[in-house]
């Protein structure tokens, strides 16, 4: 008779010291590998957002929940653009700062961002975030808010965004967070261990971002189509919604 085997549950801060290191080796997963295809049609969607908005030079983006700073590089091709990246993790923040002075040193002066910083912030501690983050012009967070509850994440959001910002959110669709639990393995002990998380319906967004003044834009929810990305998972997760993404506007 086989087992399944016990995720420890560990504190997020704990969680992403303990995966930093080899975080960056990760991104094949499923949820991770399949937030990067899913990007492909919502980031630009994003993008032509912002940039046809009105909005008063310089443009500030904040990438909330940077973790390494994957997605923050998608950013630092914007010129002129305030690029602010914050994760409570000291060691990702660490990897980011890293990988965006690299990735910046490696474009043409007139073709990036005029200013990259990444910062230490975790809303549940601190009641008011970074001065440089604030009053930005639009926002990303990826594979991020089930991590929080709906009302932490809309009003550390909300903290951040001016009036007319634009937000966009990605996670692990409800429809897989019912049969599936992620973890990690941790490589002192050998068990499995996960951080606490929060199952979110498209339907939980819909009715939670109106309280926080955001309206929500597009909804945007995918299934894997490659084999080789969902790997053994294939016959468990087939046909199942693993992601959802959305575009939202603060009013």
């Amino acid at each position: 008779m086989t087992t399944t085997p016990q995720i420890k549950p560990i504190p997020i801060e704990a969680l992403y010291t303990r995966w930093a290191p080899s975080y960056d080796q990760s991104h094949q997963n499923t949820v991770q590998g399949h937030d990067e295809i899913e990007l492909a049609t919502l980031f630009p969607k994003f993008l032509s957002h912002i940039l046809s908005a009105p909005s008063a030079p310089p443009l500030k983006i904040i990438d909330f929940g940077c973790g390494t700073g994957r997605n923050t590089l998608k950013l630092l091709n914007l010129p002129s653009a305030t690029i602010v990246g914050l994760d409570a993790t000291p060691q990702m923040i660490d990897l980011a700062r890293r990988r965006c002075q690299e990735r910046l040193a490696s474009l043409p002066p007139d073709a990036r961002a005029a200013h990259v910083r990444c910062e230490i912030y975790n809303p549940l501690v601190q009641p008011t975030p970074p001065e440089c983050a604030r009053e930005a012009g639009a926002l990303i967070s990826t594979l991020v808010v089930e991590h929080f509850t709906l009302p932490e994440f809309f009003e550390a959001t909300g903290k951040l965004l001016r009036s007319g910002g634009f937000c966009m959110v990605t996670g692990v669709h409800s429809d897989l967070a019912q049969i599936s639990h992620p973890s990690i393995v941790d490589t002192d002990t050998g068990e499995l261990v996960w951080g606490a998380t929060h199952v979110h319906s498209v339907e939980d967004v819909e009715k939670e971002a109106p309280k926080w003044g955001f309206e929500v834009l597009e909804v945007q929810e995918g299934s894997p189509k490659d084999p080789d990305l969902v790997g053994a998972n294939r016959g468990h997760w087939e046909g199942v919604k693993c992601w959802v993404g959305f575009l939202l506007r603060k009013k």
